[in-house]
């Protein structure tokens, strides 16, 4: 922290070196292994608060730090992670708070400078590099989301998504309007990669939006030598068709979570007479279900009878074969009496 602040004094050091050091301290103040570490989360948070606030050159090591940072923290995004569904959950929120963040950082105001005999207006004449404001690390993202296809995997999607998020928080001042339409061809190039993604696409259609109210001059498209200036300026480098038109897919709409209901196909005899098939349609289903169950009914009651029909008849044979033994038994015992 102390080398960020004091690295203007030492020119040697690679200007490369300030982003890369300045993720790492996020990354660490954002880490689980710092939980516990209360001082160490306390010096960082001081140094921090003053960092972005000191210069405008802080403000762009700020800027180019927030895109390897947080696909360096997103877990899924450079390799296979074989976590829990758990661990990933609270690995995406530590990274979706490491972005919010930066995004602080870049909007914290500048420290004002004691000016002497100057006027206060001195400062405002002099144009800020896009490499050090909110325009900048809009064209980052946007960059970072355009580069991913339009097949992609769960880790891709919440990603994305997580920074059209961060991209709608940004202000991005009508004044500068090369950026604008750029920003433009940027998320066209997005929207058409995510037109299955309904939460994605609907983000990006309002963000869309809203830089087509900033555009003071919607029908002109920038040249193509103006976005690679800019590209290079802000050091990417991105392959982007002007002649492309700018356009987004429609929102898909939503799907209805009502059932949806079965239509049984009912077939109508043919007859010579067309009038006598809409006049006289076959019955409804639940007469013919009526039908079924009476026959069933029927049925079985004709069963019943029958079966109490031959139960009685076995009954009577009984009844009839006890009358002969007991006749039987008395002519005996007479016979054994008369002898």
């Amino acid at each position: 922290a102390k080398l960020l602040l004091v690295g203007e004094k030492y020119p040697n050091l690679p200007p490369s070196l300030y982003p890369f050091v300045l993720g790492k301290l996020v990354a660490l103040y954002f880490s689980e292994e710092s939980k516990e570490q209360l001082r160490f989360k306390q010096c960082l948070s001081v140094f921090f608060e003053h960092y972005a606030a000191l210069s405008e050159k802080h403000k762009g090591y700020v800027s180019k730090a927030f895109v390897p940072l947080i696909r360096s923290l997103w877990p899924g995004i450079d390799g296979i992670t074989k976590t829990s569904s758990y661990v990933v959950s609270n690995q995406r929120k530590r990274a979706v708070q490491a972005a919010r963040f930066i995004l602080q950082m870049m909007q914290t105001p500048l420290y004002k400078k004691e000016t002497r005999g100057e006027p206060e207006s001195a400062e405002d004449s002099i144009q800020t590099p896009l490499d050090h404001t909110e325009e900048g690390l809009a064209i980052r993202i946007a960059i970072e989301m355009a580069s991913f296809k339009a097949k992609k995997t769960a880790a891709e999607k919440a990603y994305v998504l997580a920074l059209c998020k961060i991209l709608v928080l940004l202000n991005l001042k009508p004044s500068e309007q090369n950026v604008i339409k750029l920003m433009r061809k940027l998320l066209s190039r997005v929207a058409d990669s995510v037109s299955s993604e309904k939460e994605l696409l609907k983000e990006l259609k309002l963000m869309l939006d809203h830089l087509k109210c900033l555009d003071a001059s919607p029908s002109e498209d920038i040249s193509q030598d103006e976005a690679n200036s800019i590209f290079e300026t802000l050091g990417v480098s991105y392959d982007l068709d002007i002649t492309v038109p700018a356009t987004v897919p429609q929102t898909p709409a939503p799907c209805s979570t009502r059932p949806a209901r079965s239509r049984r196909r009912v077939r109508v005899e043919t007859s010579s007479d067309e009038d006598e098939e809409v006049a006289s349609p076959p019955p409804p289903p639940s007469a013919a279900a009526n039908l079924m169950t009476r026959s069933h009914r029927a049925s079985k009651a004709a069963a019943l009878a029958k079966m109490t029909a031959s139960r009685m008849k076995l009954g009577d044979a009984e009844e009839d074969d006890e009358e002969e033994e007991g006749s039987s038994d008395v002519t005996a015992e007479d016979s054994d009496e008369s002898e």
